[in-house]
């Protein structure tokens, strides 16, 4: 039985409207349940009801249409059982920097919500496993900590955030707030400490090595497992102190580094794990006149090309469409209906791309053909 939620917050408060900045806000996320699915009377009764009816109906299929759950992907499943293997190793580990994880990869695959998920995951078990390390001082045990990282971020701004997180003091030094934050991840048994957006931590600039300096301080004296996510991680001065080519950092010895990459339709196993991506959202749309399996089985190539495989991009777009199709009372999700969907500039400028690529593919296999033609006339 898990312990109930934080008091003091309403309950039409959606935690994923913001990235957690506080234990409070973490434990919101870690206590969320998505909008029930509803029930949808007979279409005849849904058309006879009045205006205020319908919008009601309405309303809760588009909360449920925002919220589809994100779906546990192979590569999910992989970087979970990394991350726990992880955790196991590290727990009775003796003094010094645990291993830790970096997952790099370009922007909208999803590393934010992929170690999002997995903690929460973890933190859920926890609670089911071990009821009395929670207990009545609910948040005195904090087993995971969630700092996502501003731009051109300063040592002593790492450290506020973890104060504030942890509801510790920020008053004083850079070192009274090290202290206050290093005796509380003790006291509360944090043992998961996830850094997002690496990125940010520009090590060719005075700060940026500054900071890069203050995470390997942490790593070496909070007993706690670090997962950290970015964007070009490989190539950075993070794990090449100053971006000098051969001269490799601490934290390259003490941190892995793995990739995450968009779904790609290379090979037949690459393609059926994106077509059972879609078949999980598809499963879950509310819609009247929607043709089940139509977007698994007639437009995955397209969902492919409009996303550029992209987790974050997919979901986007079902979600649009699901609440577009429901405001318009087309009632499905069709390619007109998700052709009508702006996405990201992004998302836009690579479907461009991917529709010139394949108008040129055309025009080479159309070109030999007519010359063949003409050369029969003339002939």
């Amino acid at each position: 039985m898990m312990a109930p939620p934080p008091d003091g917050e309403p309950d039409f408060v959606h935690p994923g409207l913001a990235e957690p900045r506080t234990k409070e806000d973490w434990f919101a996320y870690v206590f969320y349940e998505p909008p029930p699915r509803p029930v949808l009377p007979p279409y005849e009764l849904y058309l006879a009801m009045d205006e205020a009816g319908q919008r009601r109906l309405n309303r809760m299929r588009s909360r449920y249409h925002s919220a589809l759950v994100l779906a546990w992907t192979p590569a999910v499943r992989h970087f979970e059982s990394e991350i726990m293997e992880l955790l196991e190793a590290n727990e009775d580990a003796p003094p010094g920097a645990r291993p830790g994880l970096f997952i790099d990869g370009p922007p909208t695959v999803g590393k934010s919500t992929l170690v999002k998920m997995i903690a929460r995951r973890f933190e859920r078990q926890l609670r089911e496993d071990f009821p009395e390390r929670f207990g009545e001082r609910l948040g005195a045990y904090v087993p995971v900590v969630y700092i996502s990282l501003a731009d051109q971020v300063t040592p002593k701004q790492i450290s506020v955030a973890f104060a504030r997180y942890l509801n510790t003091p920020t008053g004083g030094t850079k070192e009274d707030i090290d202290h206050r934050i290093l005796l509380a991840l003790r006291a509360c048994g944090t043992q998961l400490v996830i850094f997002d957006d690496l990125h940010f931590l520009d090590c060719s600039h005075k700060d940026g090595r500054a900071s890069n300096d203050h995470i390997k301080y942490l790593a070496n004296h909070a007993p706690c497992t670090i997962i950290g996510t970015g964007v070009e991680l490989q190539d950075s001065p993070l794990l090449s102190e100053g971006g000098a080519k051969g001269r490799t950092t601490q934290t390259s010895g003490r941190f892995s580094r793995q990739e995450l990459k968009p779904f790609s339709l290379d090979t037949e196993l690459d393609a059926l794990e994106w077509v059972a991506v879609i078949r999980s959202l598809e499963s879950s749309l509310e819609l009247y006149r929607h043709v089940p399996e139509s977007l698994t089985r007639q437009h995955w190539e397209y969902l492919h090309d409009r996303t550029g495989g992209s987790i974050a991009g997919l979901h986007t777009l079902i979600r649009r469409s699901a609440v577009r199709a429901v405001r318009r009372g087309t009632e499905a999700v069709t390619r007109e209906v998700m052709d009508s969907i702006v996405l990201s500039y992004a998302h836009e400028r690579g479907y461009a791309r991917v529709l010139e690529l394949k108008d040129r593919k055309t025009a080479r296999k159309v070109a030999p053909k007519q010359s063949a033609r003409r050369e029969a006339g003339n002939a």
